[in-house]
């Protein structure tokens, strides 16, 4: 009988603690939700569980069977499982948009994009970052050899300001070995009107430092400056290239463009030297050299020009490049009887925080097989400038002889002379610039010109 007693007395008390236990546990989960961060979770959980639905439904509506179908199983396949279902409380219907962030706005976008909704939007969850840089300037220039842009030179001219090329550079890393860049031109001529080229556009492999591969347009690796400074002049010291560097559509004389394969890399085993090599295959440039266009949908020829290239930057003087090329073409400027031309070239620079030094010589031979003969145009240039401050002194020299017979070359006779200007640098990326010039010309008086060019970067 006491024995009995003692059971029911104890588990009256059992009874009575688990009472208790549940009364307590209740007024923690009331206090727990009572909890303003604990409430926004849990609403947050109910949102997602809406929208996670409402995608379900979208996707179970595609065809059976269809890539996008397929795509879309797929998807649905790596949802995380549907959180316990709460009403949301704001009054809005179920499926309603709202924004999203991470790895649900991925999916959405996904299954926007194959629901058939809109238009194809091109759009690409998580792809490349497309970069912008912009270059341009503008200026004001009075005398016959004050503007850049303009070949031939000695025709009248009149003080005027001027736009320079409006250059937009954009560059993309695809992969980890897999990279874009482009660079798009509007440009003004001499009769007012703006042209748009895309000056470069490159996709390039780069295996490791002893291998990368470019497709597409480039800049050919003809001497020093051709591949060290494009279209913005905000990265050159002088207003704008020397002569012998201008570009096609300007009456340039050498192939500062192409159109093919370029190849670069360390070479192995060079060590402290520092030796790269350059080969490439292109288009060429036109035969016709009343044609300032480059080749860069439709070639006048089967063969194909060809470059190579070594150049040296020693690690025992950071800032000093030493180079040469020889480049190869065959040029038809009759449609019948070639012309073997062969474009060498060789170049010094040097460059650091203080001191700029630039010298450059190319010899550009073409070989008629029309009267059998030679045609040498040697050029060159030389350049030097010292920072003082924000300030930075220069001078320049360039020479270029083109024979009177050339049967490719547009240009034809001497072109010689000095400049000699200032640049300041305004802030990291503005630059105001003045130059004088004086340009000595066959068959043409000494013209004189002086330039004034601010070139910023944005």
């Amino acid at each position: 009988m006491k024995w009995c007693f003692t059971h029911r007395l104890l588990s009256l008390f059992s009874a009575c603690s688990l009472f208790a236990s549940l009364l307590g546990a209740q007024d923690s989960t009331q206090k727990l939700t009572d909890d303003p961060v604990v409430a926004r979770l849990l609403q947050r959980l109910a949102d997602d569980e809406v929208r996670i639905r409402a995608l379900e439904a979208k996707l179970s509506a595609l065809l059976p069977g269809s890539p996008s179908s397929q795509a879309a199983s797929a998807l649905a396949t790596a949802m995380p499982p549907a959180l316990a279902a709460a009403p949301t409380g704001s009054g809005e219907p179920a499926g309603a948009p709202k924004s999203v962030d991470g790895n649900s706005a991925s999916a959405v976008a996904m299954a926007e994009m194959m629901s058939g909704d809109h238009d194809h939007a091109m759009e690409i969850p998580g792809g490349p970052v497309l970069k912008f840089r912009g270059f341009t300037d503008l200026g004001f220039g009075v005398g016959s050899a004050s503007n850049h842009l303009i070949f031939p030179l000695g025709v009248p001219a009149h003080s005027t300001f001027t736009i320079g090329e409006f250059d937009l550079f954009m560059s993309s890393k695809i992969s980890e070995h897999l990279s874009f860049a482009s660079e798009l031109v509007v440009g003004p001529g001499s009769d007012n009107s703006w042209g748009l080229d895309i000056e470069r556009i490159q996709l390039t492999y780069r295996a490791n430092p002893y291998f990368e591969v470019s497709g597409g347009r480039y800049h050919t690796s003809i001497g020093y400056y051709n591949t060290m400074f494009h279209h913005g002049t905000w990265f050159q010291t002088a207003t704008g290239r020397p002569f012998m560097y201008l570009f096609e559509d300007a009456g340039g004389l050498l192939p500062v463009h192409n159109v093919g394969l370029t190849t670069t890399g360390l070479l192995p085993g060079s060590g402290k030297l520092g030796l790269h090599w350059i080969a490439e295959v292109g288009n060429g440039r036109t035969s016709d050299r009343n044609a300032y266009t480059v080749q860069n949908f439709v070639a006048d020829k089967n063969r194909k020009s060809m470059n190579f290239a070594l150049y040296a930057k020693p690690e025992w003087l950071p800032g000093l490049q030493v180079g040469a090329s020889m480049y190869r073409d065959r040029l038809y400027p009759d449609a019948i009887t070639p012309v073997r031309q062969t474009i060498g070239s060789a170049y010094v620079a040097f460059n650091n925080s203080s001191w700029e030094f630039l010298g450059e010589g190319v010899l550009l031979r073409n070989a008629s097989g029309f009267d059998h003969r030679v045609y040498n145009t040697p050029m060159m240039y030389s350049q030097v400038s010292r920072r003082v401050g924000a300030y930075r002194p220069y001078v320049r020299y360039q020479y270029v002889n083109s024979s009177m017979g050339d049967p490719v070359n547009a240009f034809k006779g001497v072109y010689a002379g000095p400049s000699f200007g200032v640049r300041y640098d305004v802030s990291d990326y503005a630059a105001i610039k003045f130059q004088y010039n004086r340009v000595n010309q066959t068959g043409i008086r000494s013209l004189n010109g002086l330039e004034t060019q601010i070139a910023f970067t944005f």
